[in-house]
């Protein structure tokens, strides 16, 4: 994947576990910062850096043939991208389209000094927000009824 899309990767800041920055390396690419290892806890610190919003999209490639030490946090990773409304691609193609489409969008940011994305329903601001309105009131109420025994 790297290999292939190298230069649209150049366009973008890439961060990543340490094996995968060594990675990234080794192929000429400049990743800014650096998490230990994915098992060792480097999972989490990626999904911290997604819940602060420094991560717009997460490419998590996995044989889905083996099983892994550390798949309580690749799923972790996967549910935050869904609470936080983050590209998320665990395959080739799926990555390659959601690459090709943030690379499009960047282009179009360039040329055009605006930014570009999905389209939203309107009055829709935050999607993430949205995401998590729900939950909130949610919990919100629960705090209310604890409060009133």
């Amino acid at each position: 994947f790297v290999k292939v899309n190298k230069e649209m990767l150049r366009d973008f800041q890439l961060t990543g576990t340490g094996t995968t920055c060594t990675m990234l390396r080794s192929e000429d690419l400049v990743p800014i910062g650096s998490t230990v290892s994915g098992p060792l806890g480097g999972d989490q610190q990626i999904g911290g850096m997604l819940v602060s919003g420094e991560v717009d999209a997460v490419f998590f490639f996995r044989d889905p043939f083996t099983s892994h030490a550390h798949i309580a946090d690749i799923e972790a990773l996967s549910r935050l991208s869904d609470c936080y409304q983050v590209y998320y691609a665990s395959n080739y193609r799926s990555a390659s389209a959601i690459l090709n489409f943030m690379h499009g969008n960047l282009q179009k940011r360039m040329a055009t000094g605006r930014r570009c994305s999905i389209l939203k329903p309107e009055g829709m601001g935050d999607l993430a927000e949205v995401v998590q309105s729900d939950y909130k009131s949610t919990r919100a109420a629960a705090l209310e009824k604890s409060k009133s025994r």
